[in-house]
């Protein structure tokens, strides 16, 4: 079995959608699918579809066809996965967003958790609704792979506007990574290493850690205290995670943590001078005025500063175990828990063990959380749950009450002035 057809919504991004068909065109199901990129910035999606096509015929000699089609409806009939890349109200929401919370002392990314991801959430939602209604029309078997953030709420709100949770999981690069980072912290081959993680999406916890079959997790601790964690120091370091793991006695396993527990800010150290060196080099190409220009040349068969990648991570596995073509078949992904974590709700979306094959996307059973963990999850998930509730009601009362009830934070009085203002930058965007 092989994937014949992907949607991939907001499929214009010059510097997404190039990497993202390079991981399709890596797989083993999908290598000679069809792609179709729906945006409303279709004219850039017509130029990007055809260098797209050239470019993984030079780079991995695939036979798949990229093309743009500017109507969502007429782009799903016969689709067996769709991707939700897209980010509602312009490139910058993220940003406006974290803008204005800081003006309520909110200093909580909206892609993770607090009043902005609810306010994130009623901005998302509004284009997310629309296409899980058109897939029940035309691809209602279809597996939905949300891309996009807040990642638990949007996942709620795919099931919630009717798409089978079996078929709905959201993705984050880290969540394939867990292992890896693991077997760093250790020194050992990520093949010995096995792991279990558990919490909310941007914030998770190994909470096993294994070499050969034996716990290595009071290892990895003292690996961390005295070294601290690895990572390749592209982004800086952080002393959150050390922070973290003081107070909880557990190991972080994905990052963006004082969003999750946001009086833990922590102090950061800028990355090396020789790293910076080399991001600032890959931001010169990829974050180029001219980044389609170098695209270009590459699939004309030019000498380019461009070239594609050799080892894209995901969504790579997932997918080619929904279509047998690998061994492996456990992964964490973010999904609805239906009782595979006993100490959460059953509504609730965290990161969790799944087992996926031409079936879908089914949870395994798990053991509890720890309960200091699983209560600052609960208490999450709550205002994910009441925010993706109100957003498929359209009901501005309701995510009003949701902010409220955003833990670590006192936005009893200020909630529905954030609504206000977040009415004021997005307008006609938000889903009321």
């Amino acid at each position: 079995m092989t994937i014949k057809k992907i949607v991939i919504v907001g499929g214009a991004s010059p510097l997404w959608t190039p990497r993202n068909i390079a991981s399709l065109a890596l797989s083993k199901s999908a290598r000679d699918a069809e792609v179709v990129l729906v945006d409303v910035a279709h004219d850039r999606a017509v130029k990007l579809a055809d260098t797209c096509t050239r470019m993984v015929a030079r780079a991995y000699g695939t036979n798949m066809r990229v093309r743009a089609q500017a109507n969502l409806a007429d782009a799903l009939p016969g689709t067996d996965v769709v991707f939700t890349v897209f980010r509602n109200g312009g490139h910058d929401t993220e940003h406006r967003i974290d803008a204005m919370m800081k003006t309520f002392g909110s200093h909580q990314n909206c892609y993770t958790a607090g009043p902005g991801a609810a306010i994130y959430a009623a901005v998302q939602s509004k284009p997310l609704i629309s296409l899980v209604r058109l897939m029940q029309q035309h691809c209602p078997d279809a597996v939905l792979i949300n891309g996009i953030n807040p990642l638990p709420t949007m996942v709620m709100v795919s099931i919630l506007a009717g798409h089978d949770s079996n078929r709905v999981m959201g993705h984050c690069g880290a969540m394939l990574w867990y292992r890896r980072d693991a077997a760093r912290n250790l020194g050992v081959d990520p093949s010995r290493v096995t792991v279990r993680v558990g919490g909310t999406n941007h914030c998770t916890f190994f909470t096993q850690i294994l070499v050969d079959g034996q716990d290595a997790y009071p290892q990895a601790i003292r690996m961390v205290q005295e070294h601290g964690y690895y990572d390749l120091g592209i982004w800086g370091r952080s002393t959150v995670e050390l922070d973290l793991l003081k107070i909880t006695g557990y190991l972080v396993a994905g990052g963006h943590c004082s969003d999750i527990y946001p009086m833990i800010q922590g102090t950061w150290t800028p990355p090396s001078p020789e790293i910076l060196a080399t991001r600032e080099a890959s931001a010169r190409i990829e974050g180029s005025e001219n980044f389609l220009e170098y695209l270009e040349a590459y699939a004309a068969g030019k000498d380019s500063p461009w070239q594609p990648p050799a080892d894209v991570d995901y969504p790579i596995p997932w997918l080619d175990a929904l279509c047998g073509l690998t061994d492996e078949r456990h992964f964490t992904v973010n999904r609805v828990n239906n009782g595979a974590v006993p100490n959460l709700p059953d509504w609730a979306v965290p990161d969790v063990e799944c087992y996926i094959d031409g079936r879908g996307i089914s949870p395994v059973q798990s053991p509890p959380l720890p309960e200091h963990l699983a209560e600052v999850a609960r208490r999450h998930q709550a205002v994910f749950r009441m925010a993706a509730q109100a957003c498929i009601a359209r009901d501005r009362d309701m995510l009003i009450r949701a902010i409220q009830l955003a833990p670590f934070g006192d936005y009893m009085k200020s909630a529905k002035a954030i609504v206000e203002e977040a009415e004021k930058l997005f307008g006609k965007d938000m889903i009321f």
